[in-house]
């Protein structure tokens, strides 16, 4: 069996074919924790050419109070596994005090991306892990103080010298508590020390952007510490984490180094018979499924109540199942236990038709990557069909004990992101906004009687620190109108506010269906110099794709421009595998092509466009209202509707 999974892994990677290559990964990965699987997969990551595989380039440097070295493979191999080439730097043993402190340490010279920083409680608080309280001051403010003054140094320095983002271990409370049942009882005792040192440092990290806080405390709960530790180990190499335990706190790592890389999903696409319920419905009908108070029907409820939560934070679910419409309709309408109703979900395909092409119609309609969805069915004929059909989505089997299915869809983390925007909140409401516009389109007799019934108001507003936490969501996560898919941590783009040759812009949008939220960014570089405004970022969500919306935004940038008293207006274009609707934007309005690509090119492809505005101009669409800085502006020359000519050059 192992034999046949490494042959797949090897033979998919000879093809250079990306995402059977990452899913033959994971499935080679998850048949067993031992070091020397780990170590093939990551030894093959590292044997990759630059770009290989399409793999996202992402650099991490390990800080740590212990021995942490024997993690790399674990990382290496999963970050293949989830479409990442994890670079890694190891500063040496114990050593993160000086590497943080010193600005000119290796630590500053490697250009991390990702920072992280794991220290034992024993080094930083260690009177509460080794002494017998009874003997020592009790005062909680007493000890959070001193962890304090010990942390806050270091994040300051670190801030100092790096945007990178910044994971910090909270700290696990001592196995075995020196007072035993005693403990807590008369005084505060050491579990409830480390419980009040934890609250303060995910308070302090709450004032500093870029700074999370990693639930190590929590994953060391739910594994259990007796098998997380190897105390022989920890006294021989100073490495307390047992080496079967390095991935799981990889896996911890990827869940933060997916979130800021762009790859978290977006769409949770589920099976309804014996996974949103027990039973088949065709066969035992409404009143025969295993749904309510009792098991298994509880589980299923469970189930429903997790899916729900992910609902709220903005994730899309969709069904696909094969079934009668009817039937399903039935049952959302009338089954007492449903947690989930119909109007949760953004898309449902229930026939009979193969489930990939139920997939496909899924992500054609949300107009979403299939790489973003997950895919969870209790049937493993019907998951084996998608793995082979569409192995860029990412396959749950649902377990057969259905009291699994929550730990079984959140483990991975698939989902998390590194901040909850009220756009996320509402998104599920967003895409049935667009969904209606859809509808309005095909009722209308041309694209200019669809974009003036729409209404739209484009509304451009510089960022400020309210909407800097959803820019920099949207700079991690949109990829099909992404100029450049530069992505950016909130410290990095906080820099750049403070800078005033940046001109960092949101744009909103609305129509006649209501407020689609912030959806856009634009951040420029003002070369005064040189009389230029070089584009440095140029995004929309994939939900106002196709509306012309960044006719209006260019528009906005030329008449910014232009009483700026610069001259021109340059911008470049990364061609990816996603961002296909957005590599002629610059040539449909207008832009001529430079000779010159960009000196950091990472690919051949990419290319340098520029607008003289000496010649000419984009200007504002005439169905849209645009709304810059609190005034109110409308197209100044005339716009034949409107596929590619959106540029007006003067006499």
């Amino acid at each position: 069996m192992t034999f046949d999974y490494r042959t797949r892994l090897l033979s998919c990677l000879e093809q250079n074919l990306t995402h059977e290559t990452t899913s033959a990964a994971k499935d080679f990965l998850n048949l067993g924790t031992d070091a020397g699987r780990w170590r093939f997969v990551s030894r093959l990551t590292q044997q990759l050419p630059e770009g290989g595989l399409g793999l996202k380039p992402i650099r991490v440097a390990l800080l740590a109070s212990f021995s942490i070295e024997f993690i790399q493979d674990a990382l290496t191999a999963l970050g293949m596994a989830h479409g990442l080439r994890i670079l890694i730097y190891q500063a040496g043993f114990a050593q993160y005090h000086q590497e943080i402190i010193q600005p000119d340490s290796p630590l500053y010279a490697f250009k991390p991306d990702v920072v992280i920083l794991a220290m034992e409680g024993e080094r930083v608080i260690p009177a509460i892990y080794t002494d017998d309280l009874t003997l020592a001051p009790t005062d909680q403010e007493h000890w959070v103080s001193e962890a304090m003054a010990c942390i806050t140094p270091l994040i300051t320095a670190f801030r100092r010298h790096s945007d990178a983002l910044l994971l910090i271990h909270n700290f696990d409370p001592p196995t075995h508590r020196v007072q035993g049942i005693l403990d807590g009882l008369a005084t505060p005792g050491q579990a409830e020390m480390i419980h009040a040192v934890n609250a303060a440092l995910l308070a302090l990290s709450r004032t500093q952007k870029g700074v999370y806080v990693v639930e190590y405390a929590g994953l060391v709960a739910r594994v259990g510490a007796e098998n997380w530790y190897d105390l022989r180990m920890a006294h021989l190499a100073k490495a307390p984490i047992a080496q079967k335990m390095m991935p799981r706190l990889a896996k911890e790592y990827l869940k933060y180094l997916r979130a800021v890389s762009g790859l978290a999903r977006k769409c949770l696409v589920l099976d309804l018979d014996n996974t949103l319920w027990g039973g088949i419905l065709g066969e035992e009908g409404l009143a025969g499924l295993k749904l309510g108070a009792y098991y298994p029907g509880s589980a299923f409820v469970a189930f429903q109540r997790a899916v729900l939560h992910l609902h709220n934070r903005g994730v899309l679910l969709a069904i696909a199942s094969k079934n009668n419409p009817e039937d399903v309709a039935e049952v959302f309408q009338h089954h007492p236990a449903m947690i989930l109703k119909s109007h949760h979900f953004a898309c449902q395909e229930i026939h009979w038709n193969p489930k990939s092409q139920s997939l496909q119609n899924i992500a054609r309609r949300l107009n979403i990557g299939l790489e973003q969805m997950v895919f969870m069915d209790d049937n493993p004929a019907e998951c084996s069909q998608i793995n082979i059909a569409l192995p860029m989505v990412t396959v749950i089997p649902f377990p057969s004990r259905p009291e699994e299915a929550v730990d079984t869809l959140s483990q991975d983390g698939w989902f998390d992101s590194l901040t909850l925007s009220a756009e996320d909140k509402k998104r599920n409401t967003l895409y049935q906004q667009r969904a209606k516009a859809e509808e309005l389109q095909a009722s209308s007799d041309s694209l200019t009687e669809y974009y003036t019934n729409l209404a739209m108001r484009v509304t451009i507003r510089p960022l400020t620190q309210a909407t800097l936490p959803r820019t920099a969501q949207l700079t991690q996560k949109t990829n099909q109108f992404n100029l450049t898919t530069f992505r950016y941590t909130e410290e990095e783009i906080d820099r750049r506010l403070s800078n005033p040759n940046w001109l960092l812009l949101t744009v909103q949008v609305s129509d006649c269906f209501g407020d689609n939220g912030l959806v856009g960014v634009v951040m420029a570089e003002c070369l005064g110099q040189e009389s230029i405004l070089l584009i440095d970022t140029f995004l929309l969500s994939c939900r106002v794709i196709g509306r012309t919306i960044e006719t209006a935004m260019l528009a906005h940038l030329c008449i910014w421009a232009r009483e700026s008293g610069l001259r021109l207006i340059r911008g470049r274009v990364r061609p990816t595998a996603k961002n296909g609707p957005a590599q002629s934007m610059f040539r449909n309005h207008g832009f001529q092509l430079c000779s010159s690509p960009p000196i950091d090119a990472a690919t051949p492809e990419e290319s340098v466009w520029e607008l003289d505005l000496t010649q000419g101009e984009v200007t504002i669409p005439p169905w849209i209202t645009l709304d810059a800085s609190g005034k109110i502006a409308t197209s100044r020359f005339p716009l034949t509707p409107p596929e590619e000519v959106s540029y007006h050059q003067e006499q």
